[in-house]
């Protein structure tokens, strides 16, 4: 850490946090600051500091180590969502073969289920039908044969009430005859 190696320099030479901010004009806080490592140093801050504590070769040792990581850190990142898009990219696929699945297994059920309430009904509508049907034809067979009996009651009254009448008539008269 950087803050590290400035106390470390500024201890070697003996000076302590205000004079080391005096010399390369700072302050104190910003010294004391850099030195816990609550902030880092800006380029200019650590040309100063270089200026007092001639510390270049450990500073840019250390910042090498920092970019380095950096550089890693990011190509990890990068990486990371790279692999993340991939496996995204396979879930999703995986997700919408499951889906097609599982859709053509509902279809087949509820096809199985839709056919066989169909037939279901059909039969129950057939048999009801038929009973309408057993009954309406019950009906009309029975309108017919009471039409059927009016008719032949009718027909028999006008052709043969008067060979009937004639016959009474005649019987009655060889009644009358006999007695």
């Amino acid at each position: 850490m950087i803050g590290n190696i400035i106390k470390e320099a500024r201890k070697n030479q003996r000076l302590s946090q205000s004079e080391l901010a005096e010399l390369t004009g700072l302050t104190q806080t910003g010294i004391s600051k850099l030195e816990l490592g609550v902030c880092d140093p800006s380029l200019r801050t650590m040309k100063k500091i270089n200026k007092v504590l001639g510390i270049q070769d450990k500073i840019f040792e250390q910042k090498e180590n920092i970019i380095e990581d950096e550089i890693e850190d990011e190509i990890e990142k990068k990486l990371e969502i790279k692999l993340e898009k991939k496996l995204d990219a396979k879930l999703e696929k995986k997700l919408e073969i499951l889906e097609i699945k599982i859709e053509i297994r509902l279809e087949t059920k509820l096809d199985a289920k839709l056919e066989k309430k169909l037939n279901d009904l059909k039969t129950e509508v057939e048999n009801k039908l038929e009973k309408k049907l057993e009954i309406e034809l019950s009906e009309i067979k029975n309108d017919l044969l009471n039409n059927l009996r009016k008719e032949i009651k009718f027909e028999f009254n006008e052709r043969f009430e008067p060979i009937l009448q004639m016959l009474t008539r005649n019987l009655s008269c060889e009644t009358c005859n006999a007695k």
